[in-house]
């Protein structure tokens, strides 16, 4: 997706996507903080790809780490600035690009960091390996976002559905195939966590601002869903509403 693609797609959602729970806070922030650690020096390095409205690079930052939060939309950047202030930090800096792109040089980074953006990566492939170019030896790529069943119909109506919903989704790739590609690109997943992130279909279709044929016409369809995509996707009519879960991968990768 092109520079001009992303601010289309998030400039004018940026405010929304600072307000959203699941963006704010859920299992996926608090697993990826577990994971990193705290900053063995202040000297360290992190950055956050598709920061959005910099969540996981405010965790970076209140572990110590110096924070580069990075998207390609400029309102999501100045929505984590604006966050950021609110929150008294003062280790972290923007920088806006794309995740395929990185303008930092070799092995200058201790952590690459990622949460619920890959699905809008355009070429993982490409991240992945920019991630190992930038990485220190002993550095991490640490991801969390959510993936597709391995069930290829699962996976198909979920695809769907996504697409549907939000003309920016790119792809929700299988845990195996991401473990695969991670390896190959010379990174060792030394953690690897399975867990869900918890939606409401209401606030869910409302932050793309879908026309409402379109969302009723998703709601229809989640509703009717064959019995093993309701059991995949936890889905629920709840009042007027309906929760679901996508599955989400959290791991850590390391440069040998």
């Amino acid at each position: 997706m092109s520079k001009d693609q992303h601010e289309a797609a998030f400039g004018a959602r940026a405010a929304d996507y600072a307000l959203s729970q699941v963006h704010v806070s859920d299992d996926s922030l608090e697993m990826i903080k577990g994971l990193l650690g705290a900053a063995s020096s202040p000297s360290q390095w992190a950055i956050d790809l598709g920061t959005g409205a910099g969540f996981n690079a405010f965790n970076m930052a209140g572990l110590d780490y110096r924070t580069v939060a990075t998207d390609l939309a400029g309102p999501m950047l100045r929505e984590t600035q604006r966050i950021g202030d609110e929150r008294g930090l003062t280790n972290l800096a923007l920088c806006q690009n794309s995740a395929e792109s990185l303008p930092f040089a070799n092995g200058s980074l201790d952590i690459v960091g990622s949460r619920m953006a890959a699905h809008h990566f355009g070429d993982y492939q490409a991240v992945i390996t920019e991630a190992h170019r930038v990485l220190k030896v002993g550095g991490a790529l640490l991801i969390a976002d959510s993936v597709a069943p391995e069930d290829s119909s699962v996976r198909d109506w979920m695809e769907e559905i996504e697409l549907r919903r939000d003309y920016s989704h790119i792809e929700n790739r299988k845990a195996s195939a991401i473990q695969e590609l991670v390896a190959e690109r010379g990174l060792d997943m030394v953690d690897r966590v399975h867990t869900s992130i918890h939606l409401k279909f209401n606030g869910w279709v409302a932050r793309t601002a879908i026309p409402k044929a379109e969302a009723e016409s998703l709601r229809r369809d989640f509703l009717n869903a064959p019995a093993a995509v309701k059991e995949a996707f936890e889905i629920e009519e709840v009042d007027d509403d309906i929760h679901f879960a996508w599955p989400c991968l959290v791991f850590r990768a390391v440069k040998a």
